[in-house]
């Protein structure tokens, strides 16, 4: 303590008189506390480090909060991509119908079948049962996938409040903490 009293006596204006005043200075407030209130450097120096570890324990908590909402709206980007190829899915699953139900109808057309009933209409049907089929199973599935990453993205927010209202908690009891050990 009397050697950084001494370093800053030597900066401003320095010299032996410098640092004996501030010998003299250091001696007379290990006596007195600081400014005269009773309170020393060293409690000061424990009470800046408690204050910093709150800060840094704050700044951390905020850090794997951010980490976590980050991840939320990762899990949100992967539903809208999830319900996106949902949706190209179907459209692929319609045309190959549309492509089946045409090769359908030329077959049976260039063999002079009509296609308004017997087998013509009957395979048609067929092709267009089997398709909606495919098409709600995959529907289904894609909304099964949607919902998961939907929940993902809202356990992901939930983690990040209790982890920001736990890290303030934390927060609060150092700093009592240290105001306790400052205190007695």
């Amino acid at each position: 303590m009397e050697l950084a009293l001494s370093a800053i006596g030597s900066f401003f204006g320095g010299g032996a008189g410098a640092g004996a005043a501030a010998g003299a200075g250091a001696a007379a407030s290990a006596g007195a506390g600081l400014f005269g209130t009773g309170i020393t450097a060293t409690q000061v120096l424990s009470g800046v480090a408690g204050v910093a570890s709150v800060l840094g324990s704050m700044a951390a908590t905020n850090a794997k909060a951010d980490q976590l909402e980050m991840q939320a709206q990762d899990a949100d980007r992967a539903a809208v991509d999830e319900a996106t190829k949902g949706y190209q899915r179907t459209t692929n699953l319609k045309r190959e119908l549309a492509k089946a139900l045409g090769d359908n109808d030329v077959r049976f057309a260039a063999a002079g079948i009509d296609l308004s009933s017997g087998i013509a209409a009957d395979n048609r049907q067929k092709l267009e049962e089997r398709a909606s089929q495919e098409i709600s199973i995959d529907r289904a599935d894609t909304d099964a996938r949607v919902a998961i990453q939907k929940a993902r993205a809202a356990g992901y927010r939930r983690v990040a409040g209790s982890t920001r209202r736990s890290g303030l908690l934390s927060a609060v009891g150092s700093g009592v903490s240290t105001g306790i050990s400052l205190a007695g």
